[in-house]
C-alpha cells in the first residue's frame, strides 16, 4: 500500500525510514536481466537476499536464469510478468535510450509499483526529468540513475547493483552507520573501511552521480533520522549540484529534522579546472558548486574545520568532514 505524502516535502516521497529502502517484504523484477551485468550481479544479490527476484524482462528472449536458490524466470514482455507475478521494486540494466520507456511501462502495468532501481548511467537529462515526473505521478521512488543499488546489512537484503561484490554476506554486516555515496565503487570500499575498524552499516545507498540525483541527500537524511538503527551517517560527496546544500539549508530551517551526526568526505577539488565532466556524468562543477564550496557548506554546518589527526582534532555533535 502506498503512502500518503505526509512528508515534510513538497514531491512524493514514499520513504519514511532507512528500513524501507530494501526490506525482506520487497519482490522485485529485473529489466533486461540477461545482460551482462545483470547476469553477474542478480544471481548473487537473488541468494543473498532470500530469493527475493520473482522475475525478468528480457526482451524477445524469454528462459530462466540459474541462480544458486533455483532458477528465476524470464519473460519477453512486462505484460506477461504482470499476470502471473506480484512485485512492487522494479532494477532497471537497459542501454540509456531504452530507460525511460521502461519506467512508464512498469508504472502502467503495475499500481504496486513503490520502487525503482536504475543502473543504467549517463542518461540524458530530458529523459532523467520525464522520469521523474512519472515516478511522482504514480507515487514511486526513485534510486539512481547510475546507482549501484542499495542495500541492508539488517535485513540482509541487496536490490540493484553490486554493492559488496560477489560476497555481500561477508561485507554488508549489522551496525549503526548509514551511507549515502555519490559513487557506486566508493559505496562498497566505505563499507570495506568501517568493517576494518568494528563498524556495520544499516542501510547503503549508492544514488548516482547523474546530472539528476532522484533520491538525494535531503530525503537519504529524513529516513536516517527516522531509522533508530542508524546512530551516524556517512556522507561521500563529489563535485556538481546542490543537493547537499539544500539539504543543510532544509536542517537549519526546521523543514526537516535531523539530530545525527554526519561524517562526510568531499572529493575532487582536482576537478574544478576542468571544461567537461569526466567519470560520472554530474561530477563537473562551476565554482559555486565545486568541492571546495562544497567543503564549505559543510564546515559550516558543523561549526568546525576539517577534522586533521595532526592539527585539527576536535569534532561537533553534528559531526565532522574529514579530508583526504
Amino acid at each position: 500500500m502506498k503512502s500518503k505524502n505526509n512528508t515534510p516535502f513538497k514531491y512524493y516521497v514514499g520513504i519514511r525510514s532507512l528500513e524501507d529502502i530494501a526490506s525482506k517484504d520487497d519482490r522485485i523484477v529485473v529489466m533486461n536481466i540477461l545482460g551482462n551485468e545483470s547476469r553477474k550481479v542478480t544471481p548473487v544479490s537473488h541468494v543473498f537476499s532470500g530469493k527475493n527476484v520473482v522475475a525478468g524482462v528480457q526482451y524477445g528472449r524469454p528462459g530462466t536464469m540459474k541462480t544458486d536458490a533455483g532458477p528465476i524466470p524470464v519473460y519477453s514482455r512486462l505484460a506477461e510478468v504482470v499476470e502471473k507475478h506480484e512485485f512492487n521494486t522494479g532494477v532497471i540494466y537497459l542501454p540509456p535510450a531504452a530507460v525511460y520507456y521502461a519506467v512508464a511501462e512498469m508504472c502502467h502495468y503495475n499500481d504496486n509499483l513503490e520502487k525503482l532501481v536504475i543502473v543504467t548511467e549517463k542518461l540524458s537529462v530530458k529523459d532523467q526529468r520525464l522520469i521523474r515526473a512519472v515516478a511522482q505521478i504514480n507515487k514511486v521512488d526513485v534510486f539512481g540513475a547510475n546507482s549501484l543499488g542499495v542495500a541492508d546489512a539488517w535485513n540482509r537484503v541487496r536490490i540493484g547493483g553490486g554493492l559488496g561484490g560477489d560476497r555481500p554476506d561477508e561485507l554488508l554486516l549489522k551496525g549503526s552507520i548509514a551511507l549515502h555515496s555519490n559513487s557506486g565503487n566508493f559505496s562498497t570500499t566505505i563499507t570495506e573501511y568501517l568493517k576494518t575498524q568494528g563498524f556495520g552499516t544499516s542501510t547503503v545507498v549508492s544514488s548516482g552521480k547523474d546530472k539528476i540525483i532522484q533520491f538525494a541527500v535531503a530525503e537519504f537524511l529524513y529516513a536516517a533520522e527516522n531509522d533508530a538503527r542508524t546512530k551516524a551517517v556517512v556522507l561521500y560527496v563529489e563535485p556538481g549540484g546542490y543537493y547537499e546544500k539544500q539539504a543543510l539549508d532544509w536542517i537549519q530551517e526546521g523543514r526537516i529534522k535531523f539530530t545525527k551526526p554526519i561524517v562526510v568526505l568531499v572529493t575532487g577539488r582536482w576537478k574544478a579546472k576542468l571544461t567537461r565532466a569526466v567519470g560520472h556524468a554530474g561530477a563537473l562543477a562551476g565554482s559555486d558548486d565545486g568541492a571546495i564550496a562544497k567543503e564549505k557548506w559543510f564546515d559550516k554546518y558543523v561549526r568546525k574545520k576539517a577534522f586533521d589527526p595532526d592539527k585539527h582534532k576536535k569534532v561537533s555533535k553534528k559531526g565532522v568532514r574529514v579530508s583526504y
